[in-house]
């Protein structure tokens, strides 16, 4: 599946060449920024898979486009593209959530190569992340029906099984899910 990329460069030769490069390897290129205004509206606008950023760009420096779409809650993979290895920019860019950062000039393969190992970290990352939030959300619906039985149990002297199935029965009749009702009992008190 070709991947989708917005080219943040504010350098019109390395912007062609990256352009050019890309569209020869599998990847759509959505738009082509020359400064860091522009990048932060066309990640927004496209929400490119990759958001290939240029650290020092006319307007915004590149860690100042992540910072901005950090704070817009961006999720998408940003790859920073440089030609300083400065500590404090490497810094800047990690709590900004830049997936990697490149150190121009930067050959083809290695260009290439680079971007999708750091892709595919970025994609399982976001696997892992996505997967932690259902387990939680899980869990947290899990305590509030929890609680929700407990209630029933100890007001209406039932045993779990007939607090469950009590819950279960209003929630269909209802057509409402059971963490609703468990909501509306724990805040309650009660069901009758």
């Amino acid at each position: 599946m070709r991947k989708t990329v917005v080219v943040a460069e504010d350098d019109s030769l390395i912007r062609m060449d990256l352009v050019e490069i890309l569209k020869e390897n599998e990847y759509d290129v959505l738009g082509e920024a020359k400064d860091g205004l522009e990048a932060v509206e066309l990640a927004l606008r496209h929400t490119p898979d990759i958001l290939l950023l240029d650290l020092k760009m006319p307007f915004l420096l590149g860690t100042n486009v992540a910072k901005i779409l950090k704070e817009k809650e961006y999720k998408n993979c940003i790859i920073m593209l440089t030609a300083y290895s400065m500590e404090n920019y490497i810094k800047e860019a990690t709590e900004y959530d830049v997936s990697g950062y490149l150190i121009k000039p930067l050959d083809e393969k290695i260009l290439l190569s680079q971007m999708d190992l750091l892709y595919k970290n970025y994609s399982e990352k976001i696997k892992l992340k996505n997967a932690l939030e259902i387990s939680e959300r899980k869990l947290r619906e899990r305590k509030i029906l929890e609680k929700a039985k407990g209630i029933l149990m100890y007001k209406y002297s039932l045993t779990e099984d007939e607090a469950y199935t009590k819950i279960r029965k209003i929630s269909m009749e209802k057509r409402i899910t059971i963490s609703q009702l468990s909501e509306i009992i724990n805040t309650t008190g009660e069901l009758l």
